[in-house]
Formats: structure tokens, C-alpha cells, sequence
């Protein structure tokens, strides 16, 4: 393990804010580490973790030491005629593992496919999209406890997972590292095409008894219609969570604005479309300090510019009190604030 100095971390965020760190180093193994919280402990440093960048906003210095992920190494734990169990280090591409997954045919990660970040942040916020969430494959999590310098599992139905959340984000967020996670996947071909816009553009190609490739490449195609590529438009992805109401204030607005998208989450709740709230407040496209929000589509907060952290906070504390006052409901934040 290197420790550097004051290291740009501009190009570890896919928002691309300015940013940049009093000490950073990169980490492989568990002797790696030890060695990064060894350093933080002795030399009285904040650690922070920084993985794939995809649901960060930076400020524009982050204090102490920044620790960032790498590597790709996958174990096959154990099979069965049916399953297997994979263990992922945290470093490794969310969408490289989706798809190498697949080759292998080692099935249930499709509909998760194109979402830029770490395997090691998935966890964190239970990524999800198109009627799945890593929550449902998430056999532990191999974390590094920041307190106590000891390795441990997790077991999945312990980490918390809710809609967008965790343990991780939350009571553990500066208790725990993680360093890897396992995955029990399917050897069985299986499909879930209960989304229904991903149910209504499998039909639209013909494909009426889909395969997992051909669910992965179709939530692959979606999704770059949808949304704008990183690499051309800095962006952290889908920036506000869909709200999730009460029925009778779901109704209530359906009865207002009758093109309101729904869905049903449990026999008290609906979840609503926070695109739909945000595009029909008439944020879409609207822009400030060179950030604003996509014109492809109303979740993305862009960088257009050399737009700071903290105006991309700032922009989006906008939304959030124009959406509550057109329509009395509060958006949240999907990505994790650092250093603001």
C-alpha cells in the first residue's frame, strides 16, 4: 500500500465535482487494509472510502485519508445443480461483474446492468432498477470493522436493506469497510420481466420468451436512450429516490394529475414517480452554477461545467423545495455527501 498527497479525485467521481484529497491510497487486499486504517489510526485521520464514484458528491477537499477500492478478483465459493455462490472484491465494476455473470451463466443480475459504480458500494444503497435490487442475491458482506481492526461476514438479511438503503448508508456508515461481497446467482435461467417498461420494450422487439441476454441487453439498450453516458456528460446517475406516500395521498394526486405513474409497494403505501413530480414542476433541463438537470431525463443531475459539490447540493435542495411545494412531497437524495 502507497499513501499519496493531496491526489485530484475529480476522475474517481463520475459527477467529475473539483475535488481532491489531503491523503489517499489504493487497497487490494486485507493486508492492505489494515495497513490504510493503520495509517488513519496513527496519524489521527478521518478515512474515508471512495469506490466507483457513481453516488458520491465531493467537496472540494476531503479531509484525512481517502481509500479507494481495486481490483477484480472473483471466487467461486460453492456450487450446486441449481446455484452458485461467487465472492466479489469491493473494487471490482458493478457492470463488468453483471455481465461476466452472464457469460458464466450464472443468472439474476440482468435487469441491474449499465449501473456505473463498485461491487463494494452496490450494498450500500441496495442498488436496484427495472423490478430488482442486489438485496435478493446478497448472500454477506465481508466488511473490515473501522473500530475494532477485525474482518467479519455479514449476513444479507441483516444489512437493512430497504428501498435505496441499508445499514451502510445509515448506523454503519463509519463503522464498517467493505471488502468484498458474496452473490448466490442461479444456474437456472431465470428472468424477471415484471417492469413494465422492460416487459413493454421486450415485446416491442419480439422477444416474447426472453432470455437473460436478451433481458440484459435490453435493459442495456433502455438505459442508454435514457440516460446520458458519463464519459460525455459527467452525471451520478438517478439523483432523487422515487418517494414512497400514503394510498389516500397517492390517489389524491393521481385525481389531479392523472398521468402520474404508481406502484404499488404494500397494502398502506405507493411509490410515485419523482421524474414525472420533477419534470411536470418544470425542472427538466433547468440549470444553474454549471450543473443542472438532464433534459434526458428528470432524475440525472448533470455536471455541465466545473460545477462544486456544493452546487450540485444546492441544485438540488432546489428541486427538492419546488417539488414539495407544487405537490406536498418531499424528495430525497440518492447519492452520499462527502467532505460538504
Amino acid at each position: 500500500m502507497h499513501v499519496e498527497t493531496g491526489v485530484r479525485l475529480d476522475t474517481l467521481s463520475t459527477l467529475g465535482v473539483p475535488s481532491s484529497a489531503d491523503y489517499f491510497c489504493r487497497v487490494t487486499s486485507d493486508s492492505d487494509w489494515l495497513e490504510a486504517l493503520d495509517y488513519a489510526t496513527n496519524h489521527d485521520l478521518p478515512l474515508t472510502i471512495l469506490g466507483g464514484g457513481s453516488n458520491v458528491i465531493l467537496g472540494d477537499q476531503i479531509r484525512g485519508i481517502v481509500v479507494h477500492p481495486v481490483g477484480d478478483d472473483i471466487e467461486l465459493i460453492e456450487q450446486t445443480g441449481k446455484s452458485v455462490l461467487i465472492e466479489v472484491l469491493a473494487g471490482a465494476h458493478w457492470d463488468w461483474l453483471v455481465r461476466y455473470c452472464n457469460q458464466r451463466g450464472w443468472y439474476g443480475l440482468e435487469n441491474l446492468v449499465s449501473i456505473p459504480g463498485s461491487c463494494g458500494a452496490a450494498p450500500v444503497q441496495n442498488v436496484g432498477a427495472y423490478g430488482v435490487e442486489i438485496a435478493e442475491f446478497i448472500d454477506s458482506v465481508r466488511v473490515l470493522d473501522l473500530h475494532t481492526s477485525m474482518f467479519a461476514h455479514i449476513q444479507g438479511q441483516d444489512c437493512g436493506f430497504t428501498y435505496r438503503d441499508s445499514h451502510f448508508k445509515g448506523p454503519w456508515r463509519d463503522r464498517y469497510a467493505i471488502v468484498s461481497i458474496r452473490l448466490r446467482l442461479s444456474k437456472v435461467p431465470m428472468v424477471n420481466t415484471n417492469y413494465a417498461a422492460l416487459a413493454n420494450a421486450l415485446v416491442a422487439t419480439g422477444l416474447h420468451e426472453p432470455s437473460p441476454l436478451d433481458v440484459l441487453n435490453t435493459v442495456a439498450a433502455i438505459r442508454a436512450a435514457k440516460l446520458p453516458d458519463v464519459h460525455l456528460m459527467p452525471n451520478s446517475g438517478s439523483f432523487f429516490k422515487n418517494p414512497i406516500v400514503s394510498i389516500s395521498q397517492a390517489q389524491s394526486l393521481k385525481a389531479q394529475y392523472p398521468d402520474l405513474p404508481l406502484y404499488d409497494v404494500d397494502a398502506q403505501n405507493s411509490k410515485l414517480s419523482a421524474a414525472y413530480l420533477i419534470e411536470t414542476a418544470g425542472l427538466k433541463g433547468y440549470c444553474g452554477d454549471g450543473c443542472g438537470i438532464s433534459q434526458q431525463h428528470a432524475l440525472v443531475l448533470v455536471n455541465e461545467g466545473h460545477a462544486s459539490g456544493a452546487a450540485c447540493v444546492e441544485l438540488a435542495q432546489h428541486v427538492i423545495n419546488t417539488v414539495q411545494a407544487k405537490f406536498g412531497v418531499t424528495l430525497h437524495i440518492e447519492p452520499v455527501v462527502i467532505g460538504l
